[in-house]
């Protein structure tokens, strides 16, 4: 697995993170998790993140595992790994401090929780309104706060920036190859504007955009 080491942190390739998601989070499609992983980690799978804490840099698995145990112990909600999944949410998904570290099990818990935050809230909204209203979750446990701060615009501003080098990649025959369709993004008016062709994967997933609806949905 290809790595650029900067200033002592681990950052997969986007390569990479396309690959250990389809191997390790196959329900989502690649088009919807990798940009939200970007968001949270820029795909540094020793990323920690300790909310209303200090800001710290993890240089070795042991480093980030011993960091993130002194602070989780100090009663702090710390957000581990490549995914950022919550410390709160580690025993319920059945995985440890280190293991959140581990990049496959990272992505893997995040198809859970995405999933879960999906399910919780599709019913009665428009398909964009729930995936936002699911990416809002995952960033604050709040269907709404996470548009409010920024970041559903931030993982629709990573989309527009890395679907096309996936794509790319896709039709390069560097993985298997999708239908592209397109996806709307949401203005801060509340309407939307067109955003880069995605690729559709096999069912049940997560799709970036569908030729009947155009937005992302969970079937």
């Amino acid at each position: 697995m290809k790595a650029i080491t900067k200033g002592g942190r681990m950052s997969l390739t986007l390569g990479a993170v396309m690959a250990l998601s389809q191997q390790c989070a196959p329900g989502i499609s690649l088009e919807a998790l990798v940009p939200q992983v970007k968001v949270e980690s820029h795909f540094n799978e020793l990323a920690i993140g300790i909310n209303n804490g200090p800001q710290v840099r993890a240089r070795s698995l042991p480093d980030a595992v011993a960091i993130a145990t002194r602070y989780i112990r100090a009663g702090y909600s710390v957000d581990l790994g490549l995914a950022q999944i919550n410390s709160h949410n580690l025993r319920r998904l059945g995985i440890t401090i280190e293991q959140a570290f581990d990049p496959c099990s990272s992505l893997h818990s995040a198809e859970v929780v995405l999933t879960e935050n999906y399910n919780s809230v599709s019913v009665g909204l428009t398909e964009t309104d729930a995936i936002n209203a699911a990416w809002s979750l995952y960033n604050s446990g709040s269907t709404t706060r996470g548009m409010r701060n920024g970041y559903v615009r931030k993982v629709w501003n990573a989309a527009a920036d890395l679907v096309p080098r996936m794509q790319a990649m896709l039709n390069g025959g560097q993985t298997p190859q999708f239908v592209a369709a397109e996806a709307p993004v949401p203005t801060e008016s509340g309407g939307t504007a067109p955003a880069p062709s995605a690729a559709p994967a096999p069912q049940p997933r997560w799709i970036y955009g569908t030729p009947d609806t155009g937005v992302i949905v969970f079937k």
